[in-house]
Formats: C-alpha cells, structure tokens, sequence
C-alpha cells in the first residue's frame, strides 16, 4: 500500500460531503420569501470524523518520520476541519455553486410569438401606433433595467437576455414619445424590491425574463404593422 493512502483517503473523506448530502434541513417560508434555511450534514460529519481519525494516525508523534505524509495529512486535516464546519452549517460551502453558479434558477419557457400574437389597437392611425409603440418601450426597458439590476447585484451580471437590444430606442421617437419611454421605465423600476431571494430570483429569472423577450418581440411586430400602414 503506498504510504500516502491514508492521507489521500481522508481527504476524498473530507471532500465528497461537499457533492453528497445525507442529512436534513429545516426550511422556514415566510409570505412566499424563504426567512430561514438550516441544514445539518450528519454523513459529513461521520466521514470527516474517520478522516480526522487516519489524519491524526499519520500525524500521531509516533507515525514514520515522511514530511510529504505529513504534508499530505496536514492538507486533509484542514479539509476535515471545513467539512465539520459546514456539516454543522456554521458556513455554507457550496463547491457545484462555483462551478454552476445558476443551476438552480428555472429553466426559460418562452421561445416566439405565436402567429396571433400581436398588440390590438381600436383605431390603427399612425398616431395611435406610435403611441402603443413607446408605451411598450417603455415596458421593455423598465423591465430590462429591473433584470440588470437584480443580476448586478444577485447573479454576478450573468444576464438572461439581450439588454442592448431591449435599449434600443427607435430613431423615429420625437422627444415627447422619448420622455413617455423613460416616465413608463421609471415607473416600472421604481416600485420592484431588490434584495436576493432564491424565490425572487426563480420570478425575476425566470418568468420575468419570459416576459421581457416576449415583451420585446410583440414591439417588434408592432413596428413592423406600423411601417406597413405608413408605407401602405
């Protein structure tokens, strides 16, 4: 057996319970927002004990006189002490949250409009198209700068859709249609909470992001019957 088994052993002890919880957690909800989330990791904590165990076998004062064992063991230990701490979730350690940091989030539904999908108007005057054009830009950019905010600050900019395109403002905008963008997008911003939840992360992920894309296709096809009714 190679004289580094023990120290490697214990290590792979310490580490697997960082990929393998056996164990309960306690989750409190409160009004839909999780208000306390605890988790105890009793497989953790006996498999860093047996590593504590053959790391102090290797360290013991009467253990062979190897620097790099030791080295080794000294390594696991530490690794050990981390796995105790985090079985007892005194600090959580999440190593597949560094690798995948949004694995969690939902999975995005919407994909296009459907053929019917468009924005009725009573009256399809170029007055009226305008007017239905920069209340739903307004719409899409309030909606794009709640999603770059909360990423900013929630999800390291990792961005779930295309914000340059979403602030795109039509050259053919007068100013008075501009501040009508920026009066709706405010409105929007103003009143939506920005701390980081795990439930508003899923709403502002997720089906928020649905709403954005589609909110921009539908001011796509909106633009489009607007510069078909004024060439036609």
């Amino acid at each position: 057996m190679s004289r580094f088994s023990k120290p490697l052993i214990a290590l792979a002890l310490a580490i697997v319970p960082f990929f393998l919880f056996i164990g309960t957690t306690d989750t409190v909800t409160l009004n839909g927002e999780v208000v306390s989330d605890n988790r105890f990791n009793l497989g953790g904590l006996i498999m860093a004990a047996i590593a504590l165990g053959m790391v102090w076998s290797v360290l013991r004062p009467s253990a062979p006189k190897d620097a790099a064992r030791k080295g080794l063991a000294m390594v696991a230990g530490l690794f050990c002490a981390l796995q105790v701490v985090s079985s007892l979730d005194l600090i959580r350690i999440d190593p597949l949250g560094w690798v995948f940091p949004d694995r969690h989030l939902p999975s995005l539904q919407y994909t296009a409009l459907a053929d019917n999908d468009r924005i009725y108007l009573s009256v399809e005057s170029p007055e009226a198209f305008r007017r239905a054009l920069a209340t739903q830009k307004g719409d899409v950019v309030g909606k794009a700068r709640i999603h770059q905010s909360y990423v900013d600050r929630c999800h390291g900019g990792r961005y779930r859709a295309d914000l340059a395109r979403a602030a795109v403002i039509p050259d053919y905008f007068n100013d008075e249609e501009r501040d009508r963008v920026e009066q709706r997008a405010r409105g929007l911003t103003q009143t939506t909470p920005m701390e980081c939840t795990p439930s508003r992360s899923n709403r502002l992920m997720g089906e928020e992001v649905d709403s954005l894309n589609r909110a921009m296709d539908l001011f796509d096809r909106l633009e489009e019957e607007y510069h078909a009714a004024v060439e036609g």
